[in-house]
């Protein structure tokens, strides 16, 4: 079992509420009360020619990024007794805030769900809805995308061709650059 620390930072709770759901961002993180359906979408993109056979396969398929898509509830309700981590959730507007703030600054998130996590993922939407039922709590769906992050490497490369050693130039022409031009011209004296 991860140590407490690392449960907390992780946005899990104490005792067992890892099947709440949640969003974190590098600062601040928001837990769902309720998720109500998690749909998590994984393809690949693969190309329409031919394979020669034999052939490393792998370049032709390409990994299509993560979507999911969710419904959660999110309300003032009091503190759960069985997770006092809940103590310190934002109420409803304060989360609904924080929603606007991630999805307009294009944040960059890590989602939990049920024991696991998807890193890097963005708000692609997400609607609200409000009902009798839910007082002032909102009903929400969303769609995350993970976004594919690549590290660029710079390597050195060497020059082929050795210092000192130059090729004398060459003039060309290439195409029709010199036709209808004369080759020689002559001076004509008057």
């Amino acid at each position: 079992m991860p140590s407490l620390a690392n449960r907390i930072s992780n946005g899990f709770g104490l005792f067992g509420a890892d099947g709440q759901t949640s969003l974190k961002s590098s600062g601040d993180s928001i837990v769902f009360d309720s998720t109500t359906s998690i749909s998590i979408d994984r393809s690949a993109s693969v190309t329409n020619h031919a394979i020669e056979k034999g052939s490393d396969v792998t370049d032709h398929v390409s990994s299509d990024p993560i979507t999911v898509n969710f419904s959660a509830i999110i309300s003032d309700a009091d503190w759960d007794p069985l997770d006092p981590m809940s103590f310190f959730n934002k109420n409803v507007k304060e989360r609904l805030d924080l929603l606007k703030q991630w999805m307009d600054n294009k944040e960059i998130l890590k989602y939990f769900y049920y024991g696991e996590s998807i890193e890097n993922v963005v708000i692609e939407s997400y609607s609200e809805e409000q009902s009798v039922d839910l007082g002032q709590g909102r009903q929400l769906q969303f769609k995350l995308k993970q976004i594919n992050i690549v590290e660029s490497k710079t390597v050195d490369a060497k020059s082929p061709v050795k210092k000192g050693l130059t090729q004398p130039a060459k003039a060309s022409i290439s195409g029709n650059a010199g036709a209808n031009k004369p080759s020689c011209s002559a001076v004509r004296g008057g």
